[in-house]
């Protein structure tokens, strides 16, 4: 991830939208210590779901428009605000998940490759709605996004699940594997969704030498010139 500087780190402080994530940081705390089924995965994976969604709300930029043009672009804006707000998260996620504890090694790689996946999905939303909208919001629409793709994953039969959250053939191997992809897919979205605006690939085309616009080339003399001339040089 990039290093920032003194003034650097103190406007992208600013910049980052604190209050989401802070409030989905308390809520899953609040969820894990409320142990609602003891020995169960449940907290901890709502505990993913709300940190997921409160990153999305990182990459909210109101300015959007007005700095679009400035020398950063905006896919290194939003590094420098993931670069502040993904760690927290992170080790926060990583605390619960030590607290509340599971049931073994797989279940831990499992839950960790499923927040790794809602953390890149939530990022993957958050990019493509903030491109979109007029003024650089996204993160509102990722907890509804994210919901509704959960739900839609749990109507399939467990064998095609894309986003597991229960038991799938195969144990935690499939599992893990599924989320990591999501991760994979999330970030793709969103570093696609975070090319520059400003900038225009320069399509080049050849002259057509029958349009009578077309400039002659350097080195063919035939057609630099015109056919009085040719003549002429011709008859000499």
């Amino acid at each position: 991830m990039p290093v920032l500087s003194g003034d650097g780190l103190r406007s992208t402080t600013r910049a980052v939208p604190w209050l989401p994530l802070l409030a989905a940081a308390a809520i899953a705390t609040a969820l894990v210590a409320a142990r609602l089924e003891q020995n169960a995965a449940l907290p901890l994976q709502m505990a993913a779901v709300l940190l997921a969604s409160g990153l999305g709300y990182a990459l909210d930029d109101p300015a959007f428009e007005v700095v679009g043009a400035s020398p950063t672009s905006i896919g290194r804006r939003r590094m420098h605000r993931l670069t502040l707000a993904i760690p927290p998260a992170a080790l926060l996620f990583t605390a619960l998940l030590a607290w509340h504890g599971t049931a073994g090694s797989g279940e831990t790689l499992a839950l960790l490759a499923m927040f790794s996946g809602l953390v890149g999905l939530a990022l993957g939303i958050a990019g493509v709605s903030a491109r979109r909208s007029p003024r650089g919001l996204g993160g509102i629409a990722v907890a509804p996004t994210l919901f509704a793709a959960l739900i839609l994953s749990t109507m399939l039969t467990p064998r095609w699940r894309p986003l597991p959250i229960g038991d799938i053939p195969g144990g935690w191997p499939p599992i893990i594997a599924r989320w990591s992809a999501a991760a994979v897919i999330g970030l793709a979205v969103l570093a696609i969704s975070s090319r520059d605006p400003a900038a225009r690939r320069i399509v080049r085309r050849r002259p057509d030498p029958s349009s009578p616009t077309s400039l002659p080339r350097r080195g063919d003399r035939g057609a630099a010139r015109p056919p009085g001339r040719r003549r002429a040089a011709s008859a000499r």
